[in-house]
């Protein structure tokens, strides 16, 4: 299942409503860009989708970067994440994930991210930036699965990838 960072290879060949993601070009290239003026902070977004297409992005919303630490981690400003839920439900459209960027040119999450991702079944972009410039990005979908030990009651969280497709 997984690669020993938390991330679950997806090993089915054909394409499913959970593992393939709408995201044109010139939307990631726009967050590509952000992300590399941001460096060497880490920058960061929201995802946005209609609510009968979650798996198709339409639009992101950038937010500043609140973090204590912005080098090494990031936190979308709260007022922007309020903005974004409320506007997003007066269009018919949800918060589907986030996007934030890795300043150390690694596009893979970090156990920071899986310990912060609460939402299971989030999208989760990241982009990795080095020198004022955006490389390697890989799309994640954070999945929560209760073990079945009853002994033990716990939760495995681990990130699903994603396939980013052309609108």
């Amino acid at each position: 299942m997984a690669n020993g960072q938390g991330i679950a290879n997806n090993s089915s060949s054909g394409g499913d409503d959970q593992t393939h993601i709408a995201l044109g070009k010139a939307l990631l290239e726009e967050i590509r860009d952000f992300a590399a003026v941001k460096w060497p902070e880490e920058a960061c977004g929201l995802l946005i989708a209609a609510i009968d297409t979650p798996n198709r992005i339409d639009r992101v919303v950038f937010a500043r970067n609140v973090a204590e630490d912005p080098l090494t981690t990031f936190e979308i400003d709260p007022q922007t994440l309020i903005d974004a839920h409320r506007t997003a439900r007066q269009n018919r459209e949800q918060v589907v994930g986030c996007f934030h960027s890795h300043p150390n040119g690694k596009a893979l999450p970090s156990p920071t991210d899986r310990a912060r991702a609460d939402e299971n079944g989030f999208l989760w972009l990241i982009i990795a930036t080095e020198h004022n410039r955006a490389g390697d990005s890989g799309l994640y979908r954070i999945i929560h699965q209760s073990t079945a030990d009853a002994a033990e009651q716990s939760e495995l969280r681990y990130f699903r990838r994603c396939q980013i497709v052309d609108r």
